[in-house]
């Protein structure tokens, strides 16, 4: 039976009323900056195709004065070839008059409410140039986090990352623990999990922590706020490997041994699946501006990009290598692809569409994450550290 609140007890009254106050805040911030994300993706796409658009049309601008001055500097010595000439001058000058305007802005104004302040927000964020630049400027770490646990002497073997703010979340499979540490590198807390073999893939939402266990085929959910189990579900999935979870409370799971991504709620009950006869032993999966993205085996392309219904919607990236269960992968703001390659040594950043912007050396890479800032956090197994570009 449901408690009953009287007029002797307004203190109940007014603690259910700011707890609900508080959730709905901040459901409603965290609608918003969502939306924000995708409107400022979306901007970023219009208005890379209106410089591109632009450039296009001074190049054209450029080459064909070019040509005017060239056959205004050709000596003319015969009426005929004059009059050729004159006839390919005013042919180039009428091509002209077609790019003599700029052009246009491919949304109303500048002014729109709103507008204008996602805009400035994404010119702070940087072209598409510019975050280029910023990445092939990565060569070595800018900061380690240590290779050692509390317990002196002992090292540990960091697989799956997550990244909540200003922690990083660390599964630790050969200890069987979760560390978390600042980004800064200062140690915040470690819980160990008894119940499980080996923590592979981490992932996170408000109030939860999701861990799959690829020894014992189970995934797991533990509380955010003191770390205790809260569920586990056994036989749903076969040697489990990257997860991630999205904004609707589901988490998808890389079920390699299925071929397939299986989707859960946030309470662990088996959904649907993603999939199933496209791909090949996936290592891991992330949900990024409602596209689902996985890293598998197949030969051909080892990338796939998923619709939220689970359409595939296009395969792109060939890996020098597909074997193994040590791909990890992450977006940033941009969809730019980051990819650990762990048979490769190396960490790998990719356009959305697939081409390489860069390669960063990293020995035996696993777990990888970026932050707003286009920092790159990744999982060292060679010498135990995370290591942040």
């Amino acid at each position: 039976m449901a408690t009953q609140y009287t007029d002797e007890n307004p203190t109940n009254h007014f603690e259910l009323t700011e707890q609900l106050i508080y959730s709905t805040f901040e459901k409603i911030i965290r609608i918003v900056t969502e939306r924000r994300d995708q409107l400022l993706v979306q901007l970023f796409d219009i208005k890379q195709d209106y410089l591109n658009k632009e450039n296009t049309r001074k190049k054209q601008v450029a080459d064909l004065e070019k040509l005017i001055q060239q056959l205004m500097e050709t000596s003319i010595q015969q009426n005929e070839v004059g009059k050729f000439q004159e006839e390919q001058m005013r042919q180039t000058r009428a091509e002209i008059q077609k790019y003599e305007n700029e052009t246009p802005i491919p949304f109303p104004s500048l002014n729109t409410e709103g507008l204008d302040s996602l805009l400035k927000q994404l010119e702070k964020l940087g072209s598409f140039q510019d975050i280029a630049v910023l990445y092939r400027n990565k060569t070595k770490p800018i900061r380690k986090i240590g290779g050692q646990s509390r317990k002196k002497g002992e090292r540990y073997i960091p697989s799956g990352l997550a990244l909540d703010g200003e922690k990083i979340y660390i599964a630790d499979g050969d200890n069987t623990r979760i560390l978390i540490f600042s980004t800064e590198g200062k140690f915040i807390h470690e819980f160990d999990l008894w119940e499980l073999k080996y923590p592979h893939g981490i992932a996170l939402n408000k109030e939860r922590v999701f861990i799959s266990d690829r020894i014992l085929d189970t995934i797991y959910t533990f509380s955010k706020t003191n770390y205790e189990l809260i569920k586990s579900v056994k036989g749903d999935v076969s040697f489990p490997l990257g997860l991630t979870t999205d904004t609707n409370g589901e988490v998808l799971v890389a079920d390699s041994e299925n071929n397939r991504i299986a989707v859960f709620s946030s309470d662990l009950y088996y959904i649907r699946e993603i999939g199933k006869d496209k791909l090949i032993f996936p290592h891991d999966v992330k949900i990024y501006n409602n596209k689902i993205f996985v890293a598998d085996s197949n030969k051909i392309n080892n990338i796939h990009i998923f619709s939220k219904s689970g359409d595939l919607l296009k395969s792109i990236i060939k890996l020098e290598t597909g074997v193994g269960e040590y791909i990890f992968l992450c977006c940033d703001l941009y969809n730019n692809i980051i990819i650990s390659d762990y048979f490769r040594n190396s960490i790998k950043i990719f356009t959305k569409d697939g081409q390489l912007i860069h390669k960063i050396k990293c020995i035996y890479p696993r777990g990888i994450v970026v932050n707003n800032n286009f920092d790159i956090i990744c999982a060292s197994f060679d010498d135990c550290e995370i290591n942040i570009y």
